[in-house]
């Protein structure tokens, strides 16, 4: 169980490969990188982040245990983000979150 946890919902077209880009720019920094469905998950010291695709943009959740790691990691997400070319993003807003990812109790869509 993480200590920290924040999700937030960028709105971008092709969703899917911006979190590929996503994840490709992000991968000289995650100890692992693991891939379920739609989801990517990308393994830090004390944190992990979640990608995951949707009909109109792209949901990140970042759990971590240690508070700077967390915001390390939530930081990363939004600099590699920004240099996505297709994902034209101002801001990204993180609000708390539960324990189950993306509000989901693991019943299908």
């Amino acid at each position: 169980m993480y200590k920290h946890v924040a999700e937030a919902f960028v709105p971008v077209t092709h969703a899917r490969c911006v979190a590929e880009k996503l994840r490709t720019k992000c991968c000289g920094y995650c100890l692992s990188i693991d891939v379920a469905g739609a989801d990517r998950f990308l393994m830090f010291e004390d944190a992990r982040a979640i990608l995951r695709p949707a009909d109109a943009g792209l949901r990140m959740r970042v759990e971590g245990q240690n508070l700077v790691v967390f915001c390390g990691v939530r930081m990363l997400l939004q600099g590699q983000l920004s240099a996505v070319g297709t994902a034209q993003v101002r801001a990204v807003e993180w609000e708390p979150a539960g324990r189950v990812p993306f509000g989901t109790d693991g019943a299908s869509p």
